[in-house]
């Protein structure tokens, strides 16, 4: 069993790995979470319906208008999280900081109710993958666009409060301090060493091999020494890149075999969990910031097994309660 604290060379924070914590009653269970068609507000014709579509692809190829056989679409968020209007700089209120809720909030949505990525083809995710790209650039150009966030939410422990598959992406006129503080260390590592701390995590884990899942010619999937909670996986490009904004069109097909390999292995190792995964990258607007340069852009997924507790909320202290080796090695053992 493992008891041992592990600190991630890039945020800096600690995780703490209790693995006998995990034979406590209900470590693995789930929250089933399933609405019908008729309940869907993604379904059909009630998705038009919402609003005119901000861009629709059909197998593959982005069109215009909405054909009948449309695969993916993108609509504003019809309850954002944010709300478009001119941006305004950060201000103080008495000693707090505080700036205008500007940006968008946009949908990407596939159409089968019933499928989710792990049940997706390669094509079929590098589809949606397109559309992050695409709508991630959108959103860059905008001046509230300091820092755009995608993220995909499986499941109700995941925070999916609709079923059908979709993922969100939310542009937002700050940086936030995480990834802040991911860049100001990946830059303070370079400034000791003279080298970028990603590539060299990569370098030692694609030579340790035990935490490896798969790999392709351009990206490797791997479950992180430093992994803040059970079966979390990383995927990195193996071509240094700091911005999810410049992923070759050519690559995205690696891309969405990464992922989706990632994907069906999770959901059959550990039942259909439920997960969210994101896009770490860091921010578009790089003016007189060459900072950014020393990060490096990856795709994190996060199985969700439980709750943030006293000492997570209390601490910012993660307990993994599953040694990564291990993990990595049920989910590379899991046939699909």
């Amino acid at each position: 069993m493992l008891n041992e604290f592990r600190q991630d060379p890039v945020s800096g924070d600690w995780v703490l790995y209790a693995t006998h914590r995990a034979r406590k009653p209900g470590a693995f269970e789930k929250d089933k979470f399933y609405q019908t068609k008729e309940e869907c507000p993604f379904d059909g014709q009630r998705l038009i319906d919402q609003g005119r579509p901000l861009a629709v692809w059909e197998h593959g190829k982005k069109v215009e208008g909405v054909p009948d056989n449309w695969t993916t679409l993108v609509i504003n968020n019809k309850f954002p999280a944010v709300e478009s209007g001119m941006c305004s700089p950060i201000h103080t209120r008495g000693p707090i900081s505080t700036a205008d809720g500007r940006g968008f909030h946009e949908l990407v949505i596939t159409r089968d109710h019933d499928r989710h990525f792990a049940q997706f083809t390669d094509e079929e995710t590098a589809e949606v993958i397109m559309a992050y790209k695409d709508r991630y650039n959108a959103m860059a150009t905008d001046n509230c666009g300091d820092y755009i966030s995608i993220f995909h939410n499986h499941g109700h422990l995941a925070g999916a409060t609709v079923y059908h598959n979709h993922t969100q992406i939310l542009s937002m006129p700050i940086i936030p301090s995480g990834v802040l503080r991911n860049v100001k260390n990946s830059v303070e590592y370079f400034e000791r060493t003279g080298e970028r701390i990603h590539e060299v995590v990569l370098a030692w884990e694609m030579q340790e091999r035990k935490r490896i899942i798969y790999e392709n010619e351009k990206f490797v999937v791997l479950c992180p020494y430093v992994s803040r909670a059970p079966y979390q996986v990383r995927i990195f490009p193996k071509i240094r890149n700091a911005y999810f904004g410049d992923l070759d069109d050519a690559d995205i097909p690696f891309l969405a075999q990464a992922l989706n390999m990632a994907l069906k292995k999770i959901n059959k190792a550990l039942d259909n969990i439920d997960y969210a995964f994101f896009i770490h990258t860091s921010p578009p607007h790089r003016l007189n910031v060459p900072s950014f340069d020393f990060y490096h852009w990856h795709v994190e997924i996060l199985p969700r097994s439980s709750i943030a507790a006293g000492l997570e909320l209390g601490t910012n202290v993660f307990v993994n309660v599953v040694d990564p080796d291990v993990a990595a090695a049920e989910l590379r053992e899991a046939v699909i």
